[in-house]
């Protein structure tokens, strides 16, 4: 019977994550209401408040679990292979929903305190995930060049998700080279370094 609840409480809190989501994609984080939140999640709102205090933790357990996803997906972010067609594909629905969504839990950040925190959070986890992959891969490269390395990728990262709806797709061939130029040199092969 426990067993039952537990499942229950989490297919809740999960339809919760989700209609957020929906609602971040609609409108934005600023805009969703609790009544619109419960309505998409076929939930009230009492019971809403039953598994979150408030809209900031359902945004904070949303944040969990794309951390959650990205540090699952790391080895693969470092691997240069395909890297652009990899990541950027232009018919990924799931990676156009996810640069909305990252852009929202940004802007709602940066006027909420308690989105920022678990963001920096966030950031931390995915960091030292990262610096752990490019440590066993890299075992002499100094920390501070594989700290710069991670920031440099990300910012490429960060910088086409922003752009996603103004990029050139597919991308041209001079677009893949000066990409595979860049991703060789923030990634070189480990027999050449």
């Amino acid at each position: 019977m426990r067993t039952k609840c537990i499942d229950k409480n989490m297919e809740y809190r999960q339809r919760i994550i989700d209609a957020m989501k929906t609602q971040a994609l609609d409108k934005g984080f600023h805009k969703a209401s609790m009544s619109e939140i419960a309505k998409s999640a076929e939930l009230s709102v009492g019971q809403i408040y039953r598994y979150f205090a408030h809209k900031d933790d359902i945004i904070c357990a949303l944040v969990e679990q794309v951390t959650l996803h990205h540090l699952e997906f790391m080895t693969d972010f470092l691997n240069k292979e395909n890297w652009l067609a990899h990541h950027f594909s232009e018919t990924d629905q799931q990676k156009h929903d996810m640069c909305i969504i990252n852009m929202e839990v940004r802007a709602e950040a940066a006027r909420n305190s308690t989105i920022a925190k678990i963001c920096n959070k966030s950031h931390q986890l995915l960091q030292k995930r990262a610096i752990d992959i490019m440590q066993e891969r890299y075992p002499y490269m100094k920390k501070e060049d594989i700290i710069a390395r991670i920031d440099m990728l990300v910012t490429i990262t960060e910088g086409l998700l922003v752009r996603w709806d103004y990029q050139n797709r597919p991308f041209s061939t001079a677009s893949i080279e000066l990409y595979r130029t860049i991703l060789n040199n923030l990634l070189p092969e480990v027999e050449n370094f």
